[in-house]
């Protein structure tokens, strides 16, 4: 482990966030694709690289830019660290590593790209809601160096922090908006295993990530979204235009029907349609209950063709479409810990449960009467 040492830095300049944002495709998966009350979409601008601090009212976070010269990924934790401890120049804002909040270690996993922050168990004294903020500044702050950062876990006195199911926590900047107001019980997260291009253009790669998404907001409309914002690993390519609209994802009877509008056609750099389509159903159909997935576009089942494929059925997985990359084996700083993270990462919802066929003529009437 390594021993932080504070040193004083001073900023060199200040960016405020534009000031209604609540997220944005760089920056969060609660959704990649967040809506406000309203259902219109929130869009965000901020600094290329810098800290994120917490408004005084303990609601909002906002990114100030900040010089970094390291390029080692331990130094580069460190000043992350000693910038978010600092007190912002701007006085309607705070520091976020204060108060109860202390940093006593961290180390890098260099192999899985996982930066972890060791805490005083003072950091459970925080209230659910600046913890939350607090939380997100940090990992916010590190993932956004994502070459050499890709998760962030903590470990509060003894214990590590866990998701709702016990497992451990790996999190990233995309797993948090910027502002909270109401009951955090409205976030739910899972972890899903997400379908994108591999770098060469021609097959599907997995990224196993954790989405959070508001609770009025279905996990399968969550996934498709999140699949439409592009990968955050480095190597992969984006499966989807950034501009589909999606209008409904539900599921019946264990087939996901998703309704998107034409955009769903554009190919990304010429590649081939057959990898949209099971970007989509490869993923989705790894959420236990789905079995089958049917695209429609705009509300109508599509009997056209796209590069003489037809998208009128149900599909069911292929994995011959997948490429399963050799795993880099590397030295654990933290063998116990490491192995917590391996597990998280190669988790793969894989369950499943058997439904009724349906026809296509019994998708069109069930799109008629809004079913």
């Amino acid at each position: 482990m390594r021993r932080i040492k504070f040193s004083i830095l001073l900023l060199v300049c200040v960016c405020v966030v534009a000031g209604s944002a609540t997220g944005c495709s760089t920056g969060a998966r609660i959704l990649s694709f967040l809506k406000n009350e309203d259902s219109a979409e929130v869009t965000m601008t901020e600094a290329s690289r810098g800290i994120y601090q917490m408004n005084l009212a303990e609601t909002k976070l906002s990114k100030t830019s900040y010089e970094f010269t390291a390029s080692d990924p331990n130094d580069l934790i460190g000043q992350c660290i000693e910038g978010l401890a600092q007190q912002p120049s701007d006085k309607a804002y705070k520091s976020v590593i204060a108060g109860d909040v202390k940093v006593v270690d961290y180390t890098y996993d260099g192999v899985n790209h996982v930066a972890v922050i060791y805490f005083d168990p003072s950091y459970k004294k925080m209230t659910a809601s600046r913890e939350i903020l607090t939380r997100a500044a940090i990992v916010k702050t590190l993932t956004q160096f994502s070459d050499e950062i890709q998760y962030v876990s903590f470990v509060i006195g003894e214990e590590s922090l866990t998701a709702s199911d016990g497992s451990l926590l790996l999190m990233r900047g995309r797993d948090f908006v910027d502002n909270i107001s109401g009951n955090m019980e409205y976030v739910r997260e899972d972890y899903v295993t997400m379908y994108f291009v591999s770098e060469d253009g021609t097959k599907l790669q997995a990224e196993d990530v954790i989405v959070k998404y508001l609770s009025k907001i279905n996990l399968e409309t969550a996934v498709v979204n999140s699949l439409i914002s592009g990968p955050i690993t480095k190597g992969l390519r984006p499966s989807l235009s950034a501009d589909i609209t999606v209008n409904k994802v539900s599921v019946k009877e264990g087939i996901c029907y998703v309704d998107l509008d034409d955009k769903f056609f554009e190919r990304i750099n010429g590649q081939s349609f057959s990898l949209n389509v099971y970007s989509i159903v490869n993923t989705l159909t790894h959420i236990p209950g789905i079995t089958r997935v049917q695209f429609l576009i705009d509300g109508e089942i599509f009997e056209g063709s796209v590069e003489n494929m037809r998208i009128d059925g149900l599909f069911e997985r292929d994995m011959s479409m997948v490429y399963v990359p050799e795993k880099n084996n590397g030295d654990a700083k933290d063998p116990a810990l490491n192995n917590d993270i391996e597990k998280e990462l190669i988790k793969n919802k894989n369950s499943s449960k058997a439904s009724e066929e349906v026809t296509t003529e019994t998708v069109k009437k069930e799109t008629e009467t809004g079913e």
